[in-house]
């Protein structure tokens, strides 16, 4: 694959250099105004499609289910509203939609729900191109269980928090959706009702600007100063979603007109916003239409400080009542999808200027830089770097465990993004004497930059303490990239093992662990690991992202897309260096010299690749 990228883009820097840079200008103006008139005509027309084609909602599961609620829309409003320690209000347009847990199908072309991932590639890429809203379960909760649906993620989220799931059988989920490619939620609420049908508990999935999330689950108390009134029985009977009567629809059964509830505040969900405190929560039953008015907020979520001041409020409301995309009219669902779709894919942006705004422009408060997350969290997306490093330091702790001569059992947590199991590593004396002796040992990598970090120390237990100090961050000073149980166990069990560490195998010298210090400006007791205690097809592996570390860190300011955008440059450089290479080995003909240029390039650019898989065993150091 990388080789047919090299080879596009040498063809595409031969184009710009025969072409001339003027050219080559107006080919692009010309192909992205084409592109925006062609975006935008097969947008009008898919909507058309959507609304007018059939909007039957049809059920994909194969056995009967019983859920709560139905799909809805909730064209809503968010306001934000700081009071402390400055005053500052802004407000924008959210289109919310409502889908029961447990139902999997979909309404036409305009809504896919949990649709079943096993398909085709390309059929699920044709899906998300002729559906208007789709609700992916791998956006949901947990990151790396793509294979399950969303009720299977929530039953594994709560277990996953000491709880039953049969403790809430039925739950409704209000986000919102993806829109075509696009995808950007804020916040999602997962309503958890109790066996009655009445609202229990909520999860907020809380995600910020930096791919981080944190999922938090929380009880609700009914405000009992505020009762609802009478159910009257035509609410209370339960309904069929669909034709083949598969999925009945249960109403829901509050007890009061709202619900509360606090939790504690562990994520940096604004940059103004210092991770203390607590959150304090006010909703409505989504599924209580009667109780929903254009004045009143179906949300309410305010951040407190620690002394229990109100910082910052955030209210949804609703000015309609939600609407049944299966019922409603074509030209009453068409207004709402035109006018609420397209502001929300705005949001992202609006985030920024709002918060360029109260900094630059009004000069209120000062953003503060992001911490490390806090353990618990969703980290971000690993980059490929990472996610091919971090089986480097599982092996390293595994070979640890492996040499301790005492009873011992580690537990080694991943960050969620990668992986959602924990992995156990037993010594090879946990199994002599009773369970009482054995000793245990939790470490948790937080972050997933710890990988790459990790590498570069000299010592590898300088970097373990290192990493496990907190970083004093202003907008959290309690976090740590790397969270230990019994740190000075910790450090028993990694002296051990560097006592034991084998040495470098012969027959590879110290070649290529002079190359990586060289590179490096210091030698690394981990490289001296993975050469020494790994299998020898690992070492390329280790190899190319070591020196991928270094170019990010020295020559990129950890950016992969700027590394990306030097690359370009440099294959810019050496097609225009073909031509005085050329005259150097002899005439080449005109006709074959752009098949000269090719040759060159592609050659050039493999001798760096080549001598990383070869391991540069010829060399001397």
């Amino acid at each position: 694959m990388g080789f047919i990228r090299e080879i596009a883009y040498c063809v595409t820097l031969l184009g710009v250099q025969s072409g001339g840079l003027r050219f080559w200008v107006k080919a692009i103006v010309a192909f992205l105004g084409s592109a925006l008139l062609i975006t935008t005509l097969a947008l009008a027309g898919l909507l058309v499609w959507v609304l007018l084609g059939s909007r039957r909602l049809i059920s994909t599961t194969k056995s009967p289910k019983r859920v709560i609620g139905r799909p809805l829309l909730f064209p809503a409003t968010l306001t934000h509203t700081r009071v402390s320690p400055v005053k500052n209000k802004f407000c924008h347009r959210v289109f919310f939609v409502g889908i029961p847990i447990g139902f999997r199908g979909q309404i036409g072309p305009f809504l896919s729900i949990d649709q079943d991932d096993s398909t085709l590639r390309h059929t699920k890429l044709l899906r998300q191109l002729f559906t208007w809203f789709s609700f992916d379960p791998v956006r949901y909760l947990q990151r790396g269980d793509n294979a399950f649906g969303l009720r299977d993620k929530l039953d594994r989220f709560l277990r996953s928090q000491n709880k039953n799931p049969a403790r809430w059988p039925y739950a409704y989920l209000m986000s919102v959706p993806r829109f075509l490619w696009w995808e950007r939620s804020v916040v999602s609420f997962w309503y958890l009702y109790s066996p009655s049908q009445e609202l229990d508990a909520m999860i907020m999935e809380i995600n910020n600007s930096f791919d981080e999330k944190r999922n938090v689950l929380f009880q609700l108390e009914p405000e009992s100063d505020k009762p609802v009134k009478e159910i009257d029985e035509l609410e209370r009977e339960a309904k069929y979603l669909d034709k083949n009567k598969s999925v009945m629809s249960l109403p829901s059964l509050p007890s009061a007109r709202f619900y509360k509830g606090v939790f504690e505040k562990r994520i940096f969900a604004s940059p103004f916003e210092r991770v203390e405190g607590s959150i304090s929560t006010r909703f409505i039953d989504p599924l209580h239409v009667s109780l929903q008015k254009p004045t009143v907020s179906i949300a309410n979520v305010a951040s407190l400080g620690l002394t229990g001041e109100s910082r910052m409020v955030t209210s949804i409301s609703c000015r309609e009542p939600p609407i049944d995309p299966v019922n409603a009219t074509t030209a009453h669902l068409a207004k709402r999808a035109f006018l609420w779709t397209f502001p929300g894919t705005l949001t992202t942006p609006r985030i920024i200027f709002q918060a360029l705004k109260i900094q630059y422009f009004q000069g209120l408060m000062r953003m503060m830089d992001r911490p490390t997350i806090q353990p618990g969290s969703v980290a971000r997306y690993p980059t490929s770097i990472e996610r091919r490093l971090e089986p480097f330091w599982r092996a390293f702790l595994s070979r640890c465990v492996e040499s301790f001569p005492e009873p011992l059992e580690l537990t080694y947590i991943p960050p969620t993004s990668i992986s959602n199991n924990h992995v156990c590593f037993p010594s090879s004396a946990s199994g002599i004497g009773s369970l009482g002796t054995t000793k245990s040992l939790t470490i948790e990598a937080v972050d997933p930059g710890f990988y790459t970090r990790i590498i570069n120390y000299p010592d590898i237990w300088e970097g373990i303490s290192h990493e496990k100090q907190q970083k004093g961050s202003y907008a959290d000073d309690t976090s740590s990239p790397l969270v230990v149980s019994d740190i000075q166990l910790l450090h028993t069990l990694v002296f051990s093992f560097q006592k034991r560490m084998p040495p470098i195998p012969v027959e590879l010298g110290l070649t290529l662990a002079n190359v990586l210090a060289w590179c490096r400006g210091s030698m690394s007791q981990m490289d001296s690991f993975v050469l020494s205690s790994t299998a020898p097809f690992l070492h390329p592996r280790y190899t190319e992202c070591v020196i991928q570390v270094i170019l990010l860190h020295r020559l990129a300011m950890d950016s992969q897309s700027l590394l990306w955008t030097y690359g370009v440059l440099v294959r810019w450089m050496l097609l225009s260096m073909t031509p005085s290479i050329c005259s150097m080995i002899g005439t080449v003909p005109a006709t074959y010299l752009p098949i000269v240029r090719t040759v060159i390039y592609l050659f050039v650019w493999s001798i760096g690749r080549v001598a990383v898989r070869a391991q540069l065993f010829p060399l001397s150091f």
